[in-house]
């Protein structure tokens, strides 16, 4: 069935609906589109009245997306995604680049490590506004899948359906120890040298992917770690305690961790390990504007991740 739409509807009604639609209520919404209450309430009646299905049902507590008013907010967002795409298309065929891109990191490391790359952005294209997020990763994955994230870095191996990525940072795994172990005196180490050594490790629960992966490789040199201190959260406290003296690990070397006093990193030639860091990005919806950004990345920061090893996620 075919409808007129004599009221003409434009895009900031559709843009109103999906609003109303994320937040369940009218005053919310409102508020966020900075439009009045009681006219967004008409322009949301006067959608309605022209499609001749109801999108919403109003209670006291607030609004309910119909059957309808899903696929309605399906299309709409497919929509106003392609305007947005095609409004940048146009500002980079006319030399003029403008408009905002939200990134999503994992730590103050990663975003330091990305810096240059967003200062030549911004030197090349001064109107584009930047916003960063922080995120473990799966909030960060779940972000750019939902479109509240237009890029998100991340470790790899990532569940990556639907999602383009380039590798910026690949970090060797090595041993870090206290600087006066036994052990130190040698430049390079294997896995089954740590055999009966102290660990200070990080929790299961913090870091599954990683923890399995590195007893496993030690099962395979015939050991299993000695942990006598896990901790959770970020590496950096796991350093502090290895500059105490309370054990060895084996992590990937971040340079700014050279700085930490004690401590002395050497090389694991056996097995190879790698952490890959790398921008995930959606593959339909990514804007000229993303895509300019991205490959500026790879430009600047690219890897070859072909090499040898095992890549262990964190």
């Amino acid at each position: 069935m075919l409808y007129r739409h004599g009221f003409g509807m434009e895009l900031r009604h559709l843009k109103y609906f999906v609003v109303v639609a994320e937040e369940l209520n009218i005053t919310r919404a409102a508020g966020r589109l900075r439009v009045a209450q009681p006219s967004l309430s008409r322009q949301l009646s006067d959608l309605e009245s022209e499609l001749g299905v109801k999108l919403l049902e109003r209670g006291r507590h607030g609004v309910h997306v119909t059957a309808a008013g899903r696929e309605f907010n399906r299309r709409a967002k497919a929509v106003l995604a392609d305007a947005a795409r095609a409004a940048d298309a146009a500002r980079v065929a006319g030399g003029l680049m403008a408009g905002r891109l939200r990134v999503g990191f994992p730590t103050a490391l990663h975003l330091d490590h990305l810096a240059p790359v967003v200062r030549a952005f911004r030197e090349q294209f001064p109107r584009v506004e930047f916003n960063f997020a922080y995120g473990l990763q799966e909030s960060q994955m779940r972000g750019v899948r939902e479109g509240t994230l237009d890029v998100a870095y991340v470790n790899l191996p990532s569940p990556l359906h639907g999602m383009d990525h380039g590798v910026i940072w690949r970090l060797p795994f090595e041993v870090v120890m206290p600087a006066r172990h036994p052990l130190a005196r040698r430049k390079s180490l294997e896995l089954r040298d740590l055999a009966g050594e102290d660990f200070v490790f990080c929790t299961r629960e913090s870091r599954p992917a990683f923890y399995d992966e590195f007893f496993r490789h030690c099962a395979n040199e015939g050991f299993r770690p000695q942990v006598v201190q896990e901790v959770g959260g970020y590496p950096s406290t796991m350093l502090a305690l290895i500059g105490l003296g309370v054990g060895l690990s084996v992590l990937p070397h971040f340079e700014r961790a050279e700085g930490i006093r004690g401590l002395v990193w050497r090389t694991l030639a056996r097995p190879k390990l790698w952490a890959d860091f790398a921008l995930v990005w959606p593959r339909k919806v990514a804007s000229p504007l993303l895509l300019e950004f991205v490959q500026l990345a790879q430009r600047m920061l690219g890897v070859d991740a072909t090499g040898g090893g095992s890549v262990v996620g964190l």
